[in-house]
């Protein structure tokens, strides 16, 4: 990923962020899921890892746990007991 297209989404989250829309990091539920998890998962079933994606990119961080946080707090819902 390049540094550019790094700063634009970052950037969006800020602004996100600034509007008021934020991580809730008190959820600590580990009943919940969101939309970060769902898309790690849908990754790694590819071998896609945050690891794999920083070789690939030759980056010391990607911020993808504060990506996947933001997802998860933007779209989350309880899980299903089975």
């Amino acid at each position: 990923m390049s540094d550019d297209i790094k700063n634009e989404m970052n950037m969006v989250i800020r602004e996100l962020e600034s509007r008021g829309i934020k991580s809730n990091s008190h959820i600590t539920d580990q009943d919940m899921r969101g939309l970060g998890d769902v898309v790690e998962d849908v990754l790694k079933r590819f071998g896609i890892t945050e690891e794999r994606f920083k070789q690939w990119f030759s980056l010391q961080e990607c911020n993808c746990s504060k990506r996947k946080a933001w997802l998860n707090n933007l779209f989350s819902w309880k899980k299903n007991k089975v």
